[in-house]
């Protein structure tokens, strides 16, 4: 099942909805057990991310960071 992908390079200036924004509808796109990579450098977005997901009902099952990206990827609960 490939991964979806959102990469917030474009919205370094953003940590509002715009960034999230694209995040959840992205998220609403999933099917049950499906993933949403998120990458961003900017460490407000990764905390909304989570903050977000939490409260969304998604898990978050892998974190990482490389060159100062960081990468999420968000598991929609399985129905």
């Amino acid at each position: 099942m490939p991964l979806r992908r959102v990469d917030l390079a474009g919205a370094e200036e953003e940590c509002g909805d715009g960034a999230l924004g694209r995040v959840r509808r992205a998220y609403d796109q999933l099917q049950a057990g499906e993933r949403l990579e998120v990458l961003t450098g900017v460490a407000e977005q990764v905390f909304a991310v989570r903050a977000w997901s939490r409260r969304a009902g998604g898990e978050v099952v892998e974190e990482g960071s490389e060159m100062g990206r960081t990468r999420l990827v968000v598991r929609r609960p399985e129905a």
